[in-house]
């Protein structure tokens, strides 16, 4: 530890003039084990790479005003996958980040059985981050926040279809002689996530240590749009029923949590606490999903 740091000052003496002040010179640094060091002088101070374990780090030191000693510190991490990542000389990493594309399956807790909501023939599409904003430490811990889109899709899969009244979706039974084809509510929402991502000490399923991952926080959701449709087969002739902007919530909150276990994609819940209708009673449910998530 005392060889390296000895190395450094005395480079950094000879290199530069200020070192003839008479101010006593404090430690700027200290590596142990480190395997190479180079400085370089430019008009804007010092610069010193230091090589330990094939990893990089750099400071750098400027002495362009005597009274005032800059020091700041980077650790060469490249780029991340689904974004740009800039390095920054500071302990917060900034990057613009892209990614997060996901299909899961929906349920809807609180709706009542006559509503026939089948979790299995339900879906969910979704673009977590089209664009997103992550600041991280040098561990990869750190809050994102972005902008997104999503498509939830609940189907019923019983005699029954939906129809809308004054804007309020209503179940009622097909008309006799028919063959029920499908009948479903659509919610599209542009969603904005605010997620805390943390690394885990430990790794499963092949994964190595420190590459396992949990995310977790609100997404809030501008429900911009929400429709019915109904089909079915009379004979030889088909029929559908599709009206648009049907009485959706809309702003909701959902609570996300997500585990990244492999490279290419991780696992994730979502839910909401909030009605996805307005007015209702049969339809009061809440949304929830859960899937994979992929480029994540």
């Amino acid at each position: 530890m005392k060889a390296s740091s000895l190395i450094i000052s005395s480079l950094f003496a000879a290199l530069t003039p200020v070192a003839a002040f008479s101010e006593n010179t404090d430690t700027v640094t200290t590596i142990i084990g480190a395997d190479r060091i180079i400085i370089t002088e430019s008009p804007d101070g010092l610069e010193a790479i230091v090589t330990k374990d094939s990893t990089v780090s750099a400071f750098t030191q400027s002495y362009n005003r005597p009274d005032v000693v800059a020091v700041s510190h980077m650790s060469s991490t490249g780029l991340s996958l689904t974004g740009i990542r800039k390095n920054k000389r500071s302990s917060v990493t900034w990057e613009v980040i892209s990614g997060g594309l996901g299909f899961g399956f929906c349920a809807a807790p609180g709706a009542t059985r006559e509503a026939g909501i089948e979790p299995g023939k339900s879906f969910e599409l979704s673009w977590l981050n089209i664009l997103a904003v992550q600041a991280s430490n040098r561990h990869g811990n750190g809050f994102s926040l972005g902008v997104g889109i999503n498509w939830r899709n609940y189907r019923t899969t019983l005699d029954k279809r939906f129809i809308v009244n004054d804007g309020q979706v209503e179940i009622e039974n097909y008309p006799e002689g028919v063959e029920p084809r499908l009948s479903r509510i659509k919610i599209f929402s542009v969603q904005f996530p605010l997620l805390y991502r943390q690394s885990l000490p430990f790794g499963l399923f092949g994964t190595k240590r420190d590459k396992m991952s949990i995310r977790l926080g609100p997404i809030f959701n501008l429900n911009s749009h929400a429709s019915v449709l109904s089909a079915w087969r009379e004979g030889d002739v088909k029929s559908e029923y599709k009206v648009n902007g049907i009485n959706v919530r809309p702003f909701t909150i959902d609570l996300f949590a997500s585990l990244h276990v492999w490279d290419f994609c991780s696992i994730y819940v979502r839910y909401s606490p909030y009605h996805a209708l307005t007015g209702h009673n049969k339809l009061n449910f809440h949304q929830l999903s859960t899937g994979l998530m992929f480029m994540w």
